[in-house]
């Protein structure tokens, strides 16, 4: 008995030393710790209510961004230009290439905003840019309903752009944190705590703001931020036990699949039927979300190339999905680029991208992605 009795009392001496040496180490490096969180409680507090809603909404850097006096609603989308009193009101929905409009070139300048900004047209038009990093036709689709309802957000064209990665966000990212009531979709979950580090996981940046943003020393901050590392350390091995140990249909069930990039590429590498099946039934679901909103009129889709469609590393294109699923609808408008670039023998494509060989450098989103689209736009409005 005396020697359990100075095991524990040398185990919890030995866990005071070291809970001490992690603490004081912490003090001293205090802001360390709060790199990516957020800055303000009104912005931490509408990223988490939406994130909700839609899985995830856009980083609270992009605020530093733009062109204009930023909003809190920028996290979620962008007035472009003043939208009152206009006879339509566009709306863009998409990924990372659609939020580009949001973000200047490394010049500092807006190309793509301005050319929208200097649309001229008959009738007034107002823009609203909702693009969002990783965004596909579910979370555009869950998008619309949040706009509307939250923000009065009422649009009579959308523009929404169709990714080649979309494919594999739909079946990897979205397909397990889908949430339905009476067979319509209503949210998409972010990623939960107790999952291993994903893109867009924000439970330990959220927990970091609220202590970063609390009104209280430094000393109980600092306690509050130790205590929350143990824990989530801890978390974090149990995520590896399990990982493990557990069948992969566990794991599955506890939407602990990462989808890295390798696995997103996969589906436009390797593309099964069924895969691109469920997709096209994700943009035929927000193609229906859509007409059925009597304040749509017009529906444009926009789907562009990557480098490695040109280099026939993908066996998948998604433009030829789209058009298959677009084809008897009426009321839809599909531009797209494989068929305006891939088709032309004297279009150089080498250096129309950034270094990621994803998304285009500013002047080519602006003058070829956005300008195309805009033409497109000005001849329906004609």
């Amino acid at each position: 008995m005396k020697n359990l009795y100075k095991f524990l009392l040398v185990f919890l001496g030995s866990l005071a030393v070291i809970y001490s040496v992690v603490f004081v180490h912490t003090f001293f490096n205090f802001e360390k710790s709060f790199g990516w969180t957020f800055k303000s409680s009104e912005n931490l507090n509408f990223h988490e209510k939406y994130s909700k809603k839609i899985h995830h909404i856009r980083e609270e850097s992009v605020l530093h961004w733009l062109w204009k006096e930023p909003k809190v609603e920028d996290l979620l989308f962008t007035t472009i230009n003043d939208i009152e009193d206009k006879d339509l009101i566009v709306l863009f929905q998409g990924d990372s290439y659609m939020e580009q409009l949001t973000f200047p070139g490394p010049d500092k300048n807006h190309i793509s905003a301005e050319l929208v900004q200097s649309f001229k047209s008959k009738k007034k038009v107002g823009f609203i840019n909702a693009g969002t990093g990783s965004y596909s036709p579910s979370v555009m689709n869950a998008q619309l309903d949040v706009l509307e309802e939250d923000f009065k957000i009422f649009p009579n064209i959308v523009i929404a752009y169709i990714d080649q990665t979309d494919i594999g966000d739909e079946n990897c990212r979205y397909k397990p944190s889908k949430i339905y009531e009476n067979g319509i979709l209503k949210s998409i979950q972010p990623e939960e705590y107790l999952m291993w580090r994903e893109t867009f996981n924000y439970s330990e940046v959220y927990e970091l703001s609220r202590i970063r943003l609390k009104d209280i020393s430094k000393i109980s901050k600092t306690f509050q931020l130790v205590n929350f590392k143990i824990k989530y350390s801890a978390t974090k091995s149990i995520i590896r036990f399990y990982r493990k140990y557990i069948s992969s249909s566990e794991i599955n069930k506890m939407k602990l699949t990462k989808c890295y990039w390798s696995e997103t590429e996969r589906y436009l590498i390797q593309p099964k039927d069924e895969e691109i099946e469920y997709f096209s039934d994700q943009v035929r679901e927000y193609i229906k979300k859509m007409e059925q909103k009597e304040h749509i009129e017009k529906i444009f889709l926009v789907t562009f190339p990557h480098r490695k469609n040109f280099n026939k590393t993908y066996k998948l294109d998604v433009s030829d999905v789209i058009d298959s699923v677009v084809r008897d609808e009426k009321n839809v408008t599909h531009i797209n680029f494989s068929k305006i670039l891939l088709g032309d023998e004297n279009f150089n494509f080498k250096n129309i991208w950034l270094a990621d060989n994803i998304h285009l450098n500013p002047e080519n989103h602006g003058k070829l992605f956005i300008k195309i689209i805009l033409k497109e736009l000005s001849e329906y409005l004609l």
